[in-house]
């Protein structure tokens, strides 16, 4: 069997064809989908989770931090002499 060039372009074109008018029907079917309110739901509580893990780093970084300070407070304090007057809280 010999494919001629005019059947080849033919079929070529043909598959072209269908092949872009099924990409374009796929992707208004997921574009419908995509609006609807179970998928809006599921990326409006992927964002939440995401900003409560960002607020929950934050929030970590922030005991660190004050915990660090009260330690060095506290480092302070322990090493006055007990006859020794602070000098922050004398002249206040």
């Amino acid at each position: 069997m010999e494919i001629k060039a005019l059947d080849f372009f033919l079929g070529l074109t043909f598959g072209a064809l269908l092949g872009a008018g099924v990409f374009l029907a796929v992707s208004r079917i997921r574009g419908w989908l995509g609006r609807s309110e179970a998928s809006r739901l599921r990326s409006e509580n992927r964002q939440l989770k995401r900003r409560l893990a960002e607020k929950d780093r934050h929030i970590g970084k922030m005991l660190a931090e004050t915990e660090r300070l009260a330690e060095k407070l506290g480092g302070a304090k322990i090493l006055l002499e007990p006859g020794e007057v602070d000098k922050s809280k004398a002249s206040g």
